[in-house]
Order: C-alpha cells, then structure tokens, then sequence
C-alpha cells in the first residue's frame, strides 16, 4: 500500500478530532446548544473528503472503514492498516490540543474530559441508550456513503451529504453520549482524559462497528 494513501487518512482523521477538540474545548462558552461543535465536525468532513477523497477515499473513521470491507467495497486486508492511521491521526490532533489547553484557566479551555464519550455518568444516558443510538448512527452514515457512491448517483455530492449527515448526529447524539460516531475520535479523546473515559471506551468501538457493518451489509443489498 501506498504510504501517501495512509498519510491521507492520518491527516483527515487528524483534521476531523482537531476540528471536534477546537469547537468543544476552546468554544464552550457559545450558548447554541452544541451548533458550532456540529457544524465544525461536519464541515471539516466535507472539507477533507474533497482535499483527500481522491486518494484514500476519505474513510476517517475506524467504523466506516470495516463497513466498506462488509459492503464489498474495500479489501479486508487493506482495512487494517486503514484503522492504524485513522487511530494515529486522531490521537495525535489530541495530543496537540491536550498539550494546547494544559494549565489553560477554565474559562478560556473546558477540560479535555469533558469531551469524553460516556454512558451512565456525567449527565450522560444509561447503557442501553448510547448503545442503540451509536449503532444506528454509524448505520445511517454507511448506509449513506454506499448509496452516494453508487453507480448510478450523481458524482461529487457525497461528501456534502455525509457533512451534513455526521453535524445533524452530532447535534442529536451529543447529549446522549456526547457524540462519538467514530472510534479513532472516541479513543483519542479518551486516552488524553481520564480512567473513566478508557473503561467505557470499548462500547464506542463496539457501537459504532455493528452498526457500520449492518449499514454496509444493507446498503449492499439495496445498491448492488
């Protein structure tokens, strides 16, 4: 494989994480119940599957990737590598955010815990909640993608539906679970915030890739 393809993956997932890490942490303090967190997140998509789409193919999420492989539209050994730079590139946009805000006053930086994806705590919904709406929204974002990209369907528009997509389940989920969608953004954050955050890090893998598979497994039945 080549190594820029991996590097467009590295650099989206890291724009995708920097964009989330910027509005949440430095933009706390705008009263629109969460807009400026889902519109950073969902133009940052569109935005990077324009600049890199042409040569990786703007996956940017751990869940999307291993949904492509279940459709038949990516090769199961190419997916592996994929999650690596994926995971990469969002740990190392937090990192830079974490170093960015350390010792910042609360006014000016929320912690980076605060962003942490959660059940059961922090004002966050219990278990079976977050569980059912992560897998349903990693479900209507495969679902989507397969669609938009099949033959058929006007070429160059997915990446605006998939923009639009990911900021409105961001604005429906951050309350329920503060919005993973995407494991490499769950586990950056999570690393960089607290052991509460790591423990509960696993359902923000297992969500989103059930859902992701089935969307993969139904977009195919319904496009092929």
């Amino acid at each position: 494989m080549r190594t820029k393809v991996l590097m467009a993956e590295f650099i989206g997932t890291f724009a995708y994480v920097a964009a989330i890490c910027g509005a949440a942490l430095l933009g706390g303090q705008v009263a629109d119940g969460g807009l400026h967190l889902a519109l950073a997140a969902g133009f940052t998509f569109t935005a990077m599957c324009f600049a890199l789409g042409g040569v990786s193919g703007c996956h940017f999420n751990p869940a999307l990737t291993l949904g492509l492989v279940a459709a038949g539209r990516f090769e199961t050994r190419t997916a592996v590598p994929y999650v690596i730079a994926q995971v990469l590139g969002g740990l190392f946009a937090a990192g830079c955010f974490a170093l960015l805000i350390d010792g910042a006053p609360p006014q000016v930086a929320a912690p980076m815990a605060s962003l942490a994806n959660r059940f059961g705590t922090d004002g966050t919904f219990p278990f079976a909640a977050v569980l059912i709406s992560e897998s349903l929204a990693a479900l209507l974002i495969l679902l989507l993608f397969v669609g938009a990209t099949s033959s058929g369907v006007p070429t160059g528009f997915a990446p605006i539906g998939l923009g639009f997509l990911i900021a409105a389940l961001h604005l429906v989920l951050e309350p329920i679970s503060h919005a993973a969608l995407n494991p490499a953004r769950a586990t950056a954050i999570a690393v960089f915030a607290d052991q509460q955050a790591l423990l509960q890090l696993w359902l923000f893998w297992v969500a989103p890739i059930i859902g992701a598979v089935a969307g993969g497994l139904v977009g195919r039945w319904i496009n092929d």
